[in-house]
């Protein structure tokens, strides 16, 4: 009887897969243990927009994780999708990145020579970004905890579990974000965005990411050039629950919606917590983003 290479043996859904397949992507580390990073980046009038500041963060996510590759070996290989997609006449939507630590065998353990896996995917614009962007949301507090882990912290790794679990503790359409919290009931972020408040005293503050969440690239827009073109102080700090429930003003971000405004909030309980307005300094703020990058208008 002919011997069978276990290494190749995979199926997918119940069938079958062929040998070419499974090494690049069913052994993949990205796939096995979350082993990866991912970034979600704007593509507009076929311009990466803020490429530079998502590359960054592949750094340091790739030095916390053990991935050796090159921030141009990623742009690389980014620009070549980018290509092919204006080559279809795609010249809007959102490009994905992934970057895994490639084939890596079972265990835990990295192989000794780690060949990362570089996977680009595109796909529409939100079809509700418009609204994100103009109207104030509607956000509810997540029961979902997120719990301290400094080493981990601010990278955006392709472990999304905790979002996950948030996210699906409601179905219906009446929220448009999920806030979340730590172990101590601190706000730490939204479920895809980061936040600022305007507290009780008038002081902008966001919530420190050094124990845990992500540290988001339009957050970092936000913190270095949004406010101080402003003339708006900004500080980093944490924000407890009820220092966020007295707030005068709630503001989420990312890269791809750019900078929304809260209208009202709920409690995990899917009760109202209290409605929130759009202040001058609100606008100030929008308008200086829009000013300084119009694919965010």
């Amino acid at each position: 009887m002919a011997m069978v290479n276990s290494n190749s043996l995979f199926s997918l859904n119940g069938q079958p897969v062929a040998d070419n397949l499974p090494l690049s992507l069913l052994s993949d580390r990205g796939l096995a243990y979350g082993h990866g990073l991912f970034e979600s980046i704007l593509l507009n009038q076929s311009q990466l927009r803020l490429v530079d500041r998502h590359l960054s963060r592949f750094a340091d996510g790739a030095n916390a994780l053990d991935i050796p590759i090159e921030s141009t070996v990623i742009l690389q290989y980014v620009n070549s999708f980018v290509d092919q997609l204006k080559a279809e006449s795609v010249s809007e939507g959102v490009v994905k990145v992934m970057v895994t630590a490639g084939i890596g065998g079972r265990g835990y353990k990295s192989p000794k020579t780690v060949e990362p896996t570089v996977i680009c995917s595109y796909s529409n614009l939100p079809e509700d970004i418009s609204y994100y962007r103009t109207q104030p949301l509607s956000v509810r507090f997540c029961q979902h905890r997120l719990s301290a882990n400094q080493p981990l912290a601010g990278i955006k790794h392709l472990n999304r579990l905790d979002q996950i679990v948030a996210r699906n503790e409601w179905r219906c359409e009446n929220y448009d974000e999920g806030l979340m919290f730590n172990q101590s009931n601190c706000l730490v972020e939204a479920i895809s965005a980061n936040v600022f408040i305007k507290n009780n005293s008038g002081q902008w503050i966001t919530p420190c990411l050094k124990e845990v969440g992500v540290a988001g690239v339009m957050r970092s827009v936000m913190i270095e050039e949004i406010f101080p073109a402003c003339e708006i102080p900004v500080s980093i700090s944490q924000i407890s629950r009820d220092e966020l429930i007295q707030s005068q003003v709630l503001l989420t971000c990312n890269s791809i919606r750019g900078l929304a405004s809260v209208g009202s909030m709920y409690n995990h309980q899917n009760q109202w917590v209290k409605s929130l307005p759009i202040d001058q300094q609100t606008l100030m703020l929008r308008k200086k983003l829009i000013e300084l990058y119009p694919q965010y208008q």
